[in-house]
Parts: C-alpha cells; sequence; structure tokens
C-alpha cells in the first residue's frame, strides 16, 4: 500500500487517468504514444502499489472498478491541488509574475529557421514581467506535457495528431542518412550503393518513432533506439551505426569528414515542425503573447530567407 507518494507514483496516476479520459488502453495507446504492453505495465504496477483491481478488459469492453472510479476521482482532485499550490506558491513573497512553460526537442539551435530565440526575444521585450521556463524533451514527452497541461506550448516535429491538441505548421528541417569516416559505407561512392546493402548495415533509430514511421519505409536487419539527437549522432560518429541526423545539426561533422551522408537525392526527406496548445485550456495573456511572439518571428525569418 502506498507510503510516501513519489515521482513515479505520481506519473503512473497520470497515465492511469489518460487511459480513463481516453476510454480504454487502445485509445489511449496513440494519445500517450506508446504501446498496450506497456501500459498494461503501468496499470498492473499501480494495482500492485495499491493492492486491488482498478480496471477490467474483455468483450464488454473497458470498465473501471468501484475502486478504479474513486480512485480516478480523488487522483483528479490531487491533480488540482497540485496546480492551485504550484500558483498559490509562486505568489510568496510578492512574486505573483504570470509563468509560461514552453517546451521544444533538442537540436534546433543551428537551424537558422527555426523561430524560437527569435520569439523568445520579442517576447521579452513586450511581456518582460513573465516568467519563461524551458523545457527539452522528447516530442511524445512535450505532447504528452501540453496535454497534462505542464507545458502551455511546444515545438516539435510530430509524426501524428494527437486529439485534445491544436497543431500550427512552422517551418520545416531536412534529414539525411548518415554513416562515419569509420563505417565500411563511407568510402563506398553512391553509384555503387544499393537499398540491400544500407539495410544490411546497422542502423539507430528514434525509440519515440514506430517502425511504420520510419523514413521511406527502409528496413534494417538490425536496430537499436536512441531518444535524443546527441545519442544518435554519438551512435553514428562510433562507426558501428546508420542514423538519421539533421543536415544542419551534422554539417559540423561533415565539413571535418567525420560524417557522410548516403543517398541524399534518395534517402533525404523534410520533417514539418508544429506548435502544439491544449484545445480548450484557458487563455493566458503571457501563452497569446508568446503565440503572436512565434509568429512574427517565423515570417520574419522566412522573409530574411
Amino acid at each position: 500500500m502506498l507510503g510516501n507518494i513519489s515521482d513515479i507514483d505520481l506519473r503512473m496516476l497520470r497515465v492511469f487517468c489518460s487511459i480513463v479520459e481516453a476510454g480504454g488502453f487502445t485509445a489511449a495507446q496513440a494519445r500517450l504514444n506508446t504501446s498496450l504492453s506497456r501500459l498494461s505495465v503501468v496499470v498492473r504496477d499501480l494495482e500492485e502499489r495499491l493492492g486491488c483491481s482498478l480496471c477490467r478488459r474483455g468483450s464488454s469492453g473497458f470498465q473501471l472498478t468501484e475502486e478504479g472510479q474513486e480512485l480516478f476521482d480523488m487522483a483528479q482532485l490531487l491533480f488540482g491541488d497540485i496546480e492551485r499550490f504550484r500558483r498559490q506558491a509562486n505568489r510568496l513573497g510578492g512574486l505573483a509574475r504570470e509563468s509560461l512553460q514552453i517546451g521544444t526537442v533538442d537540436s534546433l539551435i543551428s537551424l537558422e529557421c527555426a523561430p524560437l530565440p527569435l520569439a523568445v526575444r520579442l517576447f521579452r521585450r513586450r511581456l518582460p514581467e513573465v516568467r519563461l521556463n524551458l523545457h527539452m524533451l522528447r516530442p511524445d514527452e512535450l505532447e504528452q506535457a501540453v496535454l497534462e497541461e505542464r507545458l502551455h506550448l511546444a515545438i516539435g516535429a510530430f509524426h501524428h495528431q494527437l486529439s485534445g491538441l491544436n497543431y500550427q505548421p512552422l517551418f520545416e528541417e531536412e534529414q539525411n542518412l548518415y554513416c562515419s569516416a569509420d563505417h565500411p559505407l563511407f568510402t563506398r561512392a553512391d553509384t555503387c550503393l544499393s537499398l540491400e546493402d544500407i539495410c544490411a548495415a546497422e542502423y539507430v533509430g528514434r525509440g519515440y518513432m514506430t517502425e511504420n514511421q520510419r523514413p521511406h519505409g527502409l528496413h534494417f536487419t538490425q536496430t537499436v533506439s536512441a531518444y535524443a539527437m546527441e545519442a544518435i549522432a554519438t551512435l553514428v560518429l562510433s562507426g558501428a551505426y546508420l542514423g538519421y541526423l539533421p543536415t544542419h545539426y551534422a554539417a559540423h561533422w561533415v565539413s571535418r569528414g567525420q560524417l557522410r551522408a548516403l543517398l541524399p537525392e534518395r534517402l533525404a526527406y523534410r520533417s514539418l515542425f508544429h506548435c502544439i496548445t491544449r484545445q480548450g485550456q484557458e487563455p493566458k495573456t503571457a501563452l497569446a503573447g508568446f503565440i503572436e511572439a512565434l509568429e512574427e518571428a517565423r515570417q520574419q525569418l522566412a522573409d530574411a530567407g
């Protein structure tokens, strides 16, 4: 049974509430961008922690037990109390400033058309009293954080569109498949490379993307997963793996002869980045101001490019 409530307990409760709000495990799978088996493990662990059954699955569909309904209702009160505590704590000592929680994916700083740095500058000029917090997370984590209102706004390349979120297109980013100078394919000319040669090599993929989201439908015989661009770059630079990286991010190593793009005319692709916000969230002056600054920055960079 519960003693001290840990961060892990709170994460399990959030997942459980998301399953209930979605109406079942299958519907929550896309919303949480995770597998059915992982959701089952989380609920099982929560049931073991509490010592009771929370839900039933079967031919009649997803149903909460009496204990499950009671836990869901209590969790809603708990998360509401946490948010109220956060707001009231910010007022202590006169710290009544509005705060804005922004999220983004990693490794965008070298992309000239990415509007976030300029948007922050414009926003700070207009609303200097707002406390701005920037978080760097995976795309699936960003979506979940916005859904749970831990973030007000996030920027990333999202591979599906979840219900409950608004998606506003921002910019595109080119991606290429790379190998390092220590990889056997590095010295092979493109004219001597086939897709069979490439797919026979070991590949490092993005762990938050499913198999059917892999670029150009490439099917590698052996794959490993990484969850950040720097992690992918590290494994590619080891010489043991191929991997997709943003062209602007890889340019530093390409210029030094440490990386090479494979069949770029055939295997390159472009990722569309969106700004996401939660549908129906309470409008805030800070959020509206940042969205306006983001759009202005995007337009300025597009005009300059």
